[in-house]
C-alpha cells in the first residue's frame, strides 16, 4: 500500500479550484447545464486537511442538481463517491444535507460535505474534501492484531476497545498531511480512564495517529490526568424514567451562595436529582477505577442525601454547585439554542463530584494518592459524564479549592455538545476550537445565570499558593498566570502562540505538548467572542490597529453556536471559523447587518481577515480615542470623570458585561465631563465612547 502525500507550506492556506471539464457519471444534460463555468460557483479551500467552502449565494442552483453532480463539481473520479448520511432542517428554514466521503467504498474520516439550502435552492456548501487520492486497498488487519499493537501502547491492563473499522484518515506530517489507510479502533482503560480513538497502518502496522477522547480543564501543566466513572447500564437507564417526586430546594453552593436547584424524594430522603431535566449528581469518592473496594473507601459510586429537600452541609456544596451549574446549563441550552441535553435528544446529564485524577493510584500497598486538581467530560464507549475534583493536588491542600465552578462545569458539559456538532479533532486548531468553543459557552453559561457573571474562567479555584486568582481570562487571554499554564495569545500567531505546524506532532500527558496547543490557542477565539459580545478597540500583536463595537453576548452566542453546530467539521482551523462565522452571521441578520461587520471586526482584532470600520479613520481620531482618561476607576461615590480632547459629534453610553444598556447614549463635551451614576449596583461595566463613527471600549469599575 502506497501512502499519499499532500504538500502544503503552511495549514492555513487558501486556493481555489474549478470545476472539471468532464462528468465523472452520466447526467441528464438540463441538469448539466446549470454547472457552466458561467454560472456555479467556485471551491475556496482553506487549510491543508482539505477544507473548502463555496458561496452560492444568487446562483439559483437547486439542490437536486448539486446532489446529482456533487463528482463533478467537486472535481473527483469515478473511485470516489459520496453517501447522503442525514438531512437537518432548522429554525430559520435552512436545510443540510450531509455527505459522507468514500474511497473506493472505504470510508474517508473526517470528511463531510455540507450542502446548505433554502427553498430548494443551494446557499452555501463546505466541509472537507480529499480530491486527490492514490491508495491500494488492502484487508484490514485482524481486531486482535490492532488490540494487541494499543495494549503495547497504552501499558495498562484492562483495555476495552469498540468502533473498530477501516478507514482512510489524515496525518499530520513533517512535509504536509498524509493519507494513511487505517484500521481504527476505540481504546479506553477504565483503570486510569485513558480514552483514544487510535489509527493503525494496515501496511506498516504502526500507530499513525490517536486522538483524545477525554477532554480536561488542562488546569496544571504537570499534571494532566484523570480517573474512571462507571459505565451506565442499561438497568441505570430505566431509573430514569421511574415516577419519583422532583422538590424544589434552596441549597448551599461552594462559591455562589445559596441556589435554586431541584432534587428528588426517595424512600425518606433527599437526592441530587433532577428527574425533569434528567440530571444525577453523585459522589465518586469511592471510585478507584476498577470497582473494587480501596482501603477506607466503599469502591462504589454513591448518593448524595439530606433529610430534607435543602442541602445546606458544608461537605456537600461543591456537589450541590455542581448540580446547579448542570441545572443552569440544561436550561441555557434549551431557552438559547433549543437543544435539549448536550445531544439534543434529552440523554442523561451524570456528574460525580471528588474523583481521584490519579493515572497511577497505587504507590504502595494499599495506598492510593488522592489528585483532585481537574475536571473533564468523559465521552468515550458509553460513558457519558462530568467529573470534578476537589482540589487536592498531588494529596496536598492550599492549591486549589474544589474544582466546581459554573463556568468550569459549563465548559465540560459543552464538551459533550461540541462533540455532537462539529466533533472537533483534539489537536492543534480544530483541538483549540474545540477548548475555545467549551470556554465561550461555559462563560454565556454564566452570563444566563446572572449570579455574578464575569469573562475569567475559573475564578476563585486558584489559591494564592501557585500566584492565580483564575485559569483563563477572556477579555484578555495573555493575562493568564503562567504558573498555571494560563498566558494565552490573543492574536493568531501572536505573542504566546504554540506552534501548530506540521512540525509539532500532537502528544499528551504530563510531558507532553497539550496536543499541539489545544488549551494555549483558544485564547485567540475568546478573545474574538468576548470582543463580539462587549466590543473593544487597541492594536493587536500584527500591528493592526482595530474597533469591535459589540453587539451583545446573546447574539455572539447565537453566532457562535450556529457557526459550530451547523458549519463546522471535525480539522476545522481558525480560517474555517472565520468564514464559517460570517455564513452564520448572514443566516441570522442578514448581508447587510452590523451583526457580520462586527463579526469580521472581531476576527480583525485576533488577526484574521481585515477590519471593516477603522481604515479609513484617521490616525489623530485613533490616537484621541486611545488617550481618553477616566478616573477615578474604580468608581466609589456614584460619579466620575471622562477627560478628552475629542472635537465633533462624540457620546457615550455605559453597558453591564452581559450587554445590558445601563446608562443611555449621552453627548460628551472636549475637556472635563462629569458623568453621575447613582443607583448602579457595584460590579464591572463597560463604557463606549463613540467619535463620529469610531468607538472605543474601556472597562469600568464600580464599588
Amino acid at each position: 500500500m502506497k501512502k499519499t502525500l499532500i504538500i502544503s507550506k503552511a495549514l492555513a492556506f487558501v486556493f481555489v479550484l474549478g470545476s472539471t471539464s468532464e462528468f465523472v457519471h452520466a447526467q441528464n444534460r438540463t441538469e448539466s447545464s446549470e454547472l457552466s463555468s458561467e454560472n456555479f460557483p467556485k471551491i475556496t479551500k482553506t487549510s491543508a486537511m482539505g477544507n473548502f467552502y463555496s458561496d452560492f449565494g444568487g446562483k439559483n442552483i437547486s439542490s437536486q442538481s448539486l446532489h446529482t453532480n456533487l463528482n463533478k463539481w467537486m472535481g473527483t473520479d469515478q473511485n470516489h463517491s459520496f453517501k447522503l448520511v442525514e438531512t437537518v432542517k432548522d429554525d430559520l428554514g435552512f436545510v443540510r444535507d450531509s455527505f459522507q466521503h468514500y474511497y473506493k467504498n472505504v470510508k474517508v474520516a473526517d470528511e463531510l460535505i455540507y450542502i446548505h439550502e433554502k427553498n430548494g435552492k443551494v446557499t452555501y456548501v463546505n466541509g472537507e474534501l480529499s480530491e486527490n487520492i492514490n491508495l491500494s486497498i488492502i484487508p484490514p488487519l485482524s481486531q486482535s492484531e490492532v488490540e494487541s499493537i494499543v495494549n503495547a501502547d497504552m501499558k495498562v491492563a484492562g483495555v476495552t476497545f469498540d468502533e473498530f473499522n477501516q478507514v482512510i484518515t489524515k496525518v499530520y506530517a513533517d512535509r504536509g498531511i498524509e493519507l494513511h489507510l487505517v484500521s481504527q479502533i476505540n481504546a479506553l482503560s477504565l483503570k486510569t480512564l485513558q480514552g483514544y480513538m487510535y489509527y493503525v497502518d494496515n501496511t506498516t502496522r504502526k500507530i499513525v495517529k490517536k486522538l483524545e477522547k477525554i477532554h480536561r480543564h488542562n488546569i496544571t501543566p504537570i499534571q494532566n490526568n484523570i480517573s474512571p466513572v462507571n459505565k451506565i447500564s442499561s438497568n441505570d437507564q430505566k431509573l430514569w424514567i421511574s415516577p419519583l417526586v422532583d422538590t424544589s430546594s434552596t441549597s448551599a453552593t461552594y462559591y455562589k451562595g445559596n441556589q435554586q436547584i431541584t432534587v428528588d424524594s426517595n424512600n425518606g430522603t433527599f437526592r441530587l436529582k433532577d428527574n425533569a431535566r434528567n440530571i444525577h449528581t453523585q459522589d465518586g469518592t469511592g471510585w478507584d477505577g476498577n470497582g473494587s473496594p480501596v482501603t477506607g473507601l466503599t469502591g462504589t459510586i454513591a448518593e448524595y442525601t439530606s433529610s430534607t429537600a435543602n442541602f445546606t452541609a458544608t461537605a456537600t456544596k461543591p456537589a450541590v454547585e455542581v448540580h446547579w451549574a448542570m441545572k443552569t446549563a440544561y436550561d441555557y441550552y434549551i431557552n438559547r439554542h433549543n437543544r435539549n441535553s448536550y445531544d439534543g435528544t434529552g440523554s442523561i446529564i451524570r456528574n460525580y463530584y471528588n474523583i481521584n485524577f490519579n493515572r497511577n493510584p497505587t504507590t504502595g500497598a494499599g495506598q492510593t494518592p488522592i489528585d483532585g486538581s481537574n475536571a473533564a467530560a468523559v465521552d468515550t464507549q458509553g460513558i457519558v459524564a462530568m467529573v470534578y475534583g476537589s482540589g487536592l493536588y498531588q494529596g496536598q491542600a492550599g492549591y486549589f479549592s474544589p474544582i466546581v465552578g459554573i463556568d468550569v462545569a459549563g465548559h465540560e458539559y459543552s464538551h459533550l455538545m461540541v462533540s455532537r456538532t462539529a466533533n472537533l479533532a483534539y489537536q492543534k486548531e480544530s483541538g483549540a476550537l474545540n477548548e475555545s468553543f467549551a470556554d465561550m459557552f461555559g462563560t454565556a453559561i454564566e452570563f444566563y445565570s446572572n449570579v455574578n457573571p464575569n469573562w475569567t474562567i475559573a475564578e476563585g479555584i486558584p489559591n494564592a499558593a501557585i500566584g492565580a486568582t483564575y485559569f483563563r481570562n477572556m477579555s484578555n487571554p495573555n493575562a493568564g498566570s503562567n504558573q498555571i499554564g494560563g498566558q494565552q495569545p490573543d492574536t493568531y500567531q501572536g505573542t504566546y502562540w504554540q506552534d501548530t505546524s506540521a512540525a509539532c506532532t500532537p502528544t499528551g500527558g504530563q510531558t507532553g505538548n497539550d496536543y499541539c496547543g489545544v488549551h494555549k490557542n483558544s485564547g485567540v477565539g475568546n478573545y474574538w467572542f468576548y470582543l463580539l459580545s462587549v466590543g473593544g478597540s487597541g492594536t493587536n500583536d500584527l500591528g493592526t490597529n482595530f474597533s469591535v463595537t459589540g453587539i451583545t453576548i446573546q447574539k455572539a452566542e447565537k453566532i457562535a453556536y450556529r457557526t459550530l453546530a451547523t458549519y463546522l467539521t471535525a480539522n476545522s482551523t481558525y480560517a474555517n471559523a472565520y468564514a464559517s462565522s460570517k455564513q452564520a452571521a448572514i443566516d441570522l441578520y442578514g448581508a447587510g447587518s452590523n451583526e457580520l461587520q462586527q463579526v469580521e471586526n472581531a476576527w480583525c482584532a485576533v488577526g484574521l481577515g481585515n477590519c471593516a470600520n477603522v481604515l479609513a479613520v484617521s490616525e489623530n481620531v485613533k490616537n484621541d480615542l486611545q488617550n481618553v482618561k477616566i478616573y477615578p476607576n474604580p468608581v466609589s461615590n456614584g460619579q466620575f470623570t471622562i477627560e478628552s480632547d475629542l472635537k465633533g459629534n462624540v457620546a457615550y453610553e455605559i453597558y453591564d458585561f452581559s450587554g445590558k444598556l445601563i446608562k443611555t447614549s449621552e453627548k460628551l463635551e472636549k475637556g472635563i465631563h462629569k458623568v453621575n451614576i447613582n443607583g448602579v449596583q457595584s460590579g464591572v461595566y463597560i463604557l463606549k465612547i463613540n467619535a463620529d463613527g469610531t468607538i472605543i471600549s474601556k472597562k469600568l469599575v464600580v464599588k
